[in-house]
């Protein structure tokens, strides 16, 4: 007993006793600075729940430091003691905590502005609170109501005299009311219970539903896992998931149901159809509409539910022919890119013979990609052609020009060709371009060096033809060289066994191809621009096109 009171005498002061509690947290035997700051930590943290009148949901949760509250306990816990009396009575420190417990209440500081500031953004100036409606919501695969709340409107000073006095406790709920003038939901909980009640007795054994003569069930489990509700303009709706059902109807009904549908064949000659045998509709499983009407069953709108279907247009099958004129091979040209992935613009000039000229998108814009290199080739022909530039000026990485030229058409080198194009300018070669009719060629844009399928094929009818150049055999190194260009996927390989001389592009996903085709019923230029496409579509669109010509 001696041991047990010297032990009580010579307790640290700075602790609390053992079994101590405030406000139900545990602090026994911490150090009175620890208890301080657990304390006041978890103050700070104990929202106060504001209700508005009778509502059953609080309308906001604040913590103390939000609306201006600054709680302290050191002078409750500093106030604690182990008086020396106590001290001499054995045993007292086991049960002491009774007696010299901590003071009811903390110290509490306010912050007025900081609760005006709260309220003013929570409640505006009118203290107006738009009421809840009631909802219903699907949990543990049962339909419960989420409870509506009033709303209404208060005076901003009861709001103010009331969160400003409030006294925030530990592990309590915190809760203050303030009166208000009350606005009842638009929906309460009494029409969502109504509604819950309406679908649990028509889907409580499954809904039936009907597929032509026959019937399958959808089992209640089935369709509240679809269930999906949303209160719009007041009032309480419900609707089934097409993402939640969609699979399980394709699986159950789409091949019940399915009808294939027909074929149309459509008949054209050149731009023109000439004739149309319409196929019959299919059917096909309407999942929207077939949710749509168990949703009408279960409000008693109609009798039973039923799968619904919606036509299927029957396919079409185009037999094109084309006349071996302009007219038909613009045609061939354009069904070419609309049965095709990518764009594609398509330039026709034959330079003997019947002298045809087609083209699709013959005007539309493109990146030039490496087709750019034949304008910069015209433009350095002229510059030799007047003695201005040598075959043998050196012009990049210590090639001469004539090599450079070489390159940047067999190899379609880039550091030679951007050489070139620099020391010639952008604005030279633009207006050597359009000197010569290739009025939509620019290598002045901002978007980079464009041009159309109509000035490439332009561009290469007057190399073949001799209108540009005052030497042929200026001509002469520039359609040789084209003949010898390494990428032959294009238009060459739609020529096979016929020699072509071409220069083509790539850039991303453009693939250019420009060419001068010699064919021996007659030489002809042909530009194909593409985005999207690929070398295999450019090279059967030039087979196409040279089998309707030889009709």
């Amino acid at each position: 007993m001696i041991i047990s009171i010297l032990w009580q005498i010579i307790y640290p002061s700075g602790k609390l006793l053992p079994f101590s509690s405030v406000e139900g947290v545990n602090v026994s035997g911490w150090s009175k600075l620890d208890a301080v700051s657990l304390l006041d930590e978890r103050a700070a943290l104990a929202p106060v729940n504001i209700y508005f009148g009778d509502a059953a949901r609080a309308y906001r949760s604040p913590l103390p430091p939000e609306i201006g509250i600054k709680i302290s306990n050191q002078e409750r816990i500093d106030n604690v003691d182990y008086p020396w009396y106590l001290r001499l009575l054995p045993g007292s420190i086991l049960w002491g905590h009774l007696v010299v417990g901590a003071a009811d209440s903390p110290n509490y500081g306010r912050d007025s502005a900081l609760l005006d500031s709260y309220v003013k953004k929570e409640l505006g100036d009118s203290c107006s609170v738009n009421p809840r409606n009631a909802n219903l919501k699907v949990q543990d695969n049962k339909i419960i109501v989420d409870p509506g709340a009033p709303g209404g409107t208060c005076k901003i000073q009861d709001v103010i005299d009331q969160l400003g006095s409030v006294q925030v406790r530990l592990n309590s709920d915190n809760v203050t009311r303030i009166p208000i003038n009350v606005l009842p939901p638009a929906v309460t909980d009494e029409s969502a219970s109504q509604l819950a009640a309406t679908i649990e007795s028509k889907i409580k054994d499954g809904v039936t539903m009907h597929v032509g003569s026959e019937s399958a069930n959808v089992s209640r489990d089935q369709l509240v896992n679809w269930l999906d509700f949303a209160v719009v303009n007041d009032a309480i709706s419900f609707s089934f998931s097409l993402e939640r059902s969609g699979q399980y109807l394709d699986d159950t009904f789409a091949a019940k149901v399915a009808v294939a549908p027909g074929v149309s064949t459509v008949s054209t000659y050149d731009f023109v159809e000439t004739s149309r045998v319409v196929g019959a509709n299919g059917r096909a499983l309407d999942k929207s509409a077939t949710l749509a009407n168990i949703e009408s069953y279960i409000l008693g709108t109609i009798p039973a539910a039923q799968v619904v279907t919606a036509p299927v247009q029957p396919t079409v099958n185009y037999v094109r022919s084309y006349s071996p004129t302009d007219v038909g091979l613009s045609a061939l040209m354009q069904n070419f890119d609309q049965s095709h992935n990518g764009s594609f613009g398509v330039s026709l000039t034959e330079l003997s013979g019947k002298h045809r000229r087609a083209s699709h998108n013959g005007t539309a814009s493109y990146t030039t990609a490496s087709t750019y290199k034949l304008f910069v080739a015209y433009s350095t022909l002229l510059r030799v052609e007047n003695g201005s530039w040598h075959w043998s000026d050196q012009i990049n990485g210590g090639r001469d020009l004539a090599k450079c030229f070489d390159d940047m058409i067999v190899i379609s080198d880039n550091d030679c060709a951007t050489a070139l194009l620099l020391k010639i300018g952008f604005t030279p070669i633009t207006n050597e371009a359009r000197a010569i009719g290739c009025a939509s060629t620019s290598f002045l844009g901002s978007d980079g060096i464009k041009t159309t399928p109509d000035d490439l094929s332009m561009l290469l009818a007057q190399l073949q033809l001799g209108q540009i150049l005052g030497q042929q055999s200026s001509r002469d190194i520039l359609i040789n060289a084209m003949k010898r260009n390494v990428y032959r996927q294009g238009i060459p390989s739609g020529m096979s066994g016929t020699m072509v001389a071409d220069k083509v592009g790539f850039l991303d996903g453009l693939l250019h191809d420009a060419a001068i085709v010699y064919d021996p019923r007659g030489t002809y230029v042909l530009t194909i621009m593409t985005d999207g496409a690929n070398w295999a579509d450019i090279a059967e669109l030039t087979r196409q096109i040279q089998a309707l010509r030889i009709q």
